[in-house]
């Protein structure tokens, strides 16, 4: 098994529909759209965001994870991370993060403590609380040796989507809440048949 980085193109966008789909549900609905258009249309479009995955020799992904820049591009943060569900419980997806938290700077912010011991067991030893903020619940923030800082004021905030205003542009442009749903259903019927 090895990490490597998916290249923009059709193999990329069926691991986003994925991720999308594993970590919001598959019921996840609008939830799991408005992560996959901001992501494709934001995030990959400006580069801010990178996929890796961890695939066997006959390079079938078992693991992805998306990573995302922080606001002063010091850093990646932990956006999205799933295992396919015919892959899991062989820790596929400890063994990515466990490959990924030993480069760079590596950030991971999470709402429940539920996750805290998984990713320990990947490098991420270090957790800082974040009180909640405006609309922001209450979060837990762990970093690998790389990003280790002593308080929340020295770290970097990662880049986050404006989900609500993605929502109102769905509402505004039914035509381009259209081409992403379709999107995000092809998408996810390629990684099912081909990736």
């Amino acid at each position: 098994m090895k990490v490597v980085e998916v290249s923009a193109g059709a193999r990329r966008d069926a691991c986003l529909a994925m991720l999308c789909a594993e970590v919001h549900g598959r019921e996840g609905g609008l939830d799991a759209l408005v992560s996959y258009a901001g992501v494709r249309g934001v995030w990959f479009e400006n580069e801010s965001a990178r996929l890796f995955a961890l695939v066997d020799s006959g390079e079938r992904i078992h693991s992805v994870a998306l990573l995302v820049l922080d606001e002063n591009a010091r850093g990646l943060n932990l956006a999205l991370w799933a295992t396919p569900p015919v892959h899991r419980g062989h820790d596929h997806g400890i063994a990515l993060m466990s490959q990924l938290s030993e480069h760079g700077r590596l950030q991971v912010r999470l709402t429940d403590s539920a996750l805290v011991s998984v990713l320990r067991r990947t490098g991420i030893n270090d957790w800082l609380e974040a009180e909640a903020e405006g609309d922001r619940p209450r979060e837990l923030v762990g970093m690998n040796p790389a990003a280790r800082v002593g308080s929340l004021a020295a770290l970097d905030e990662p880049l986050r989507l404006d989900r609500e205003r993605i929502k109102r542009t769905f509402k505004a442009r039914p035509k381009d809440f259209e081409t992403y749903k379709n999107a995000f259903v092809r998408d996810l019927e390629h990684f099912s048949r081909h990736v």
